[in-house]
């Protein structure tokens, strides 16, 4: 079985990945199974379509443009992050996707969101996208500042509620090793507390209650899972690449200077790993 690459979320965080891919793409390294959820899972379409600078250029030209992230965005479409734009003229007219090299690519790739109605983590691959990409959607859609999205018969939102970082998902699949880009540093770890409020949780998801204990247990799955990777990056079946001190930005950041300080980390972390990323293929593919 191949190596897996697992990709985090975390909003506007993820310009890190983006400068991490950037960088495989610049040393032609490309993993055949690709995980992601939120934030990971957007960056993964340019990384698998090898759009090089796409993902660095949508934060650095459209970062404060009020449809991509606002209060306007909120108001008009009931999501902060203006997914519909994202993945409509932004992708088709002002940034272009190239939707044949992502699908005739033979790279596999999973989304994790969050089914609404049993709080469990679901997964979708490369076969349940059309151009609308709408499970990258879902996996993108945080609570209370996005809308439930509707696909097929199921009620989805953020994929990184259900399950953070997908490691035991890929470790399921049959990937015993791993390439694991975080987004936060090596000493993060969630405190107890959910994001927010269980009040407010309870009030705002009523109609589902399983999603809702799923939200306040996230810090302890995140915790776990990210102990998980430093477990297998010490038995040398993981490669862990994460911001080497603590993040400059958080999941909604708009300062541009910040977000290209933190892709230049992306993007010299993966080069400073790419020969290890390499000999770490060859030897487990």
């Amino acid at each position: 079985m191949s190596v897996g690459l697992i990709l985090e979320g975390g909003g506007t965080r993820g310009v890190y990945t983006a400068g991490v891919l950037d960088a495989l793409i610049d040393n032609k390294i490309f993993v055949n199974d690709v995980y992601g959820v939120s934030a990971g899972a957007c960056n993964s379409l340019s990384y698998i379509s090898k759009q090089r600078g796409r993902n660095y250029k949508i934060f650095d030209e459209y970062i404060r443009d009020p449809r991509y992230l606002s209060i306007n965005s909120y108001l008009k479409t009931g999501s902060f992050f203006g997914l519909d734009f994202i993945f409509n003229e932004l992708s088709r007219e002002l940034i272009p996707f190239d939707y044949y090299e992502f699908f005739k690519s033979h790279t596999r790739l999973t989304i994790g969101t969050t089914d609404c109605i049993t709080g469990k983590p679901l997964y979708f691959t490369k076969q349940d996208l059309d151009e609308d990409f709408i499970p990258v959607k879902a996996s993108s859609s945080l609570p209370l500042v996005s809308p439930i999205v509707n696909f097929r018969d199921y009620k989805l939102l953020d994929g990184g509620i259900g399950d953070p970082i997908l490691i035991e998902k890929a470790i399921s699949d049959g990937h015993e090793y791993n390439i694991i880009v975080l987004t936060q540093d090596k000493y993060y770890r969630k405190p107890p507390k959910p994001d927010f409020p269980e009040h407010i949780l309870r009030k705002k998801f009523k109609d589902y209650p399983n999603f809702v204990e799923t939200m306040l247990v996230r810090p302890a799955v995140y915790n776990r899972q990210k102990e998980l990777c430093y477990q297998m990056q010490e038995q040398g079946k993981a490669i862990v690449i994460q911001p080497p001190e603590p993040m400059p930005v958080g999941r909604y950041t708009r300062n541009r200077d910040k977000l290209k300080t933190v892709y230049e980390w992306g993007l010299n972390d993966g080069n400073n790993a790419a020969r290890e990323i390499r000999r770490f293929m060859i030897i487990h593919s």
